[in-house]
């Protein structure tokens, strides 16, 4: 049994959740399910990011302690996850003891390897993002996420020597040992160490607080990137569970947009090399949403709310939309218009009025019940063919995390299904009495439903259940025609996807 180990990164709880998190954990999702659909021994992890100096700010304005903001912010992290399907495995939380326990062994194995020390840094701090900026980095001298000036600061800290491990993470990123995708973000991040390079790295904060002590200066707490970052380790048993940890690490893919690349791809690598734990084999990178056209952000007021969409447009509508409509490494546009036509036009009409008319025909002429019967002429093979051959295509684009090139090709055997039953027209063979012919007919429209439902399970698992439901199935076989048994019972339900 292979194993697969996918992660979302842990979101930073002062933020809220929202349609970019949603993008990023729904992908990593599909991929969970389409794995154990295949019979793979799978780990989905996904959480939050609790320490840091902003959220002890933000937990007081609120009038709250830390923990009790981190308490609730989490927790609506949890329910909206809940609420669009998501199948984590494990949901970790950086104030969970036991990550607090493998982040203090982590530092005191990287300080007894020599690879931490007493300094003192200057620079510029941004407090949104908690880190340090180069005047390069900068745009128009303010800082590029959150277009303000960041401060200098200068404090006594602890160095991890991140400088040494340059060349070592820039290998192994051109060997493939740890791949970036795509290909533009690969080369955004070998450009800067080639011509850059990597500088130490202020570990610890003397000033904040609300964070994870070092466990050999209790004076200073642990930067809160080096302390989030390690989740991806201590969430599958690291140092406690080895067995666990032997048996996932490393992930298979981890899934992130392009605004934390650069920690992922030099001080995460950094960490492992010095611990001498093997690489995450793929980071996949994806791009930022804008809202008609304008940046998303808390402080503009249009952060799009997945819950919020969600009560019109149900879970798998969203799975479905954000999928769909953007390349999964490029920036897109979030427009409810789109979402709206897209929801009537591609689920309500082309998928539910597939599934019900389908299953009111077999109610209509042959009372709910299926004969089997072998596909005979052309039109039925080639709908057989496109159908099946859809679960090469879909599995083909997944690999390259192409979610929208998957759902098209799902949607190809959608459309050849809807093709084939106005071109069969069951209608006309039951008034012809040509009744051989009609059972031919449905048990083939019978049949691309029960596959469609298969091809649809990793994205829209709330429909494909609906659909093997009024199937009178439990669950789908494999891909092969002639799933649906001689006599089976089916029933038109409720309709999928109302339209709007």
């Amino acid at each position: 049994m292979a194993k697969f180990y996918v992660t979302t990164p842990i979101y930073y709880v002062n933020d809220v959740p929202h349609i970019g998190h949603s993008y990023t954990t729904i992908a990593a999702d599909v991929l969970a399910r389409l794995h154990r659909a295949q019979g793979d021994d799978v780990f989905f992890l996904t959480g939050t990011d609790e320490h840091g100096a902003k959220v002890a700010e933000s937990a007081a304005k609120a009038g709250k302690s830390p923990q009790e903001f981190c308490d609730d912010v989490s927790g609506r992290f949890r329910d909206v996850w809940r609420l669009l399907n998501i199948s984590n495995d494990k949901f970790i939380r950086t104030t969970d003891p036991a990550h607090v326990s493998a982040v203090t062994k982590m530092l005191t194995e990287l300080n007894d390897r020599g690879y931490i020390y007493k300094g003192e840094y200057t620079g510029l701090y941004c407090v949104g993002c908690e880190r340090y900026y180069s005047r390069d980095e900068l745009v128009d001298g303010k800082c590029p996420l959150h277009n303000k000036e960041p401060e200098i600061v200068s404090e006594e800290t602890y160095f991890f020597k991140l400088s040494e491990f340059n060349d070592r993470i820039l290998a192994a990123i051109e060997s493939g040992e740890l791949s970036i995708e795509p290909e533009e973000r690969k080369n955004e991040i070998t450009s800067f160490l080639r011509l850059e390079g990597l500088t130490d790295l202020a570990m610890s904060r003397s000033k904040v607080e609300w964070g994870i002590p070092l466990p050999f200066d209790p004076s200073h707490t642990a930067y809160v990137w080096v302390d989030a970052l390690f989740n991806y380790v201590s969430g599958v048993g690291w140092p406690a569970d080895m067995a666990m940890f032997n048996r996932f690490w490393p992930a298979d893919v981890e899934l992130m947009a392009k605004d934390i690349l650069r920690v992922h791809a030099t001080i995460w690598p950094a960490m492992l090399l010095a611990l001498e734990l093997p690489l995450p084999k793929r980071l996949v990178i994806h791009g930022f949403f804008t809202v008609d056209g304008h940046k998303m952000s808390k402080s503009l007021g249009n952060a799009i709310d997945p819950a919020a969409l969600a009560m019109t447009y149900t879970a798998d509508g969203i799975r479905y939309f954000i999928l769909r409509e953007f390349g999964f490494g490029q920036d897109g546009d979030f427009s409810v218009s789109r979402l709206n036509e897209r929801y009537n036009k591609d689920l309500a009409n082309d998928l539910g009025n597939l599934v019900s008319r389908v299953l009111a025909m077999v109610e209509k002429y042959q009372n709910g019940v299926v004969a089997a019967a072998a596909a005979d002429e052309e039109i039925d093979r080639s709908l057989r063919d496109t159908v099946l051959n859809a679960y090469r295509s879909r599995d083909t684009a997944l690999e390259r995390v192409a979610f929208n090139d998957a759902l098209a090709a799902v949607w190809q055997a959608v459309s050849e299904a809807n093709r084939y039953v106005d071109a069969t027209a069951p209608w006309a063979l039951d008034k012809a009495g040509e009744t051989k012919r009609l059972a031919v007919v449905l048990y083939n429209c019978v049949e691309a439903v029960h596959h469609i439902s298969a091809l649809i399970d990793p994205f829209l698992p709330e429909t494909a259940a609906k659909t093997r439901a009024m199937l009178g199935i439990a669950a789908t076989g494999p891909a092969v025609w002639g799933q649906t048994r001689d006599k089976a019972k089916v029933t038109k339900g409720e309709s999928l996807f109302p339209r709007l």
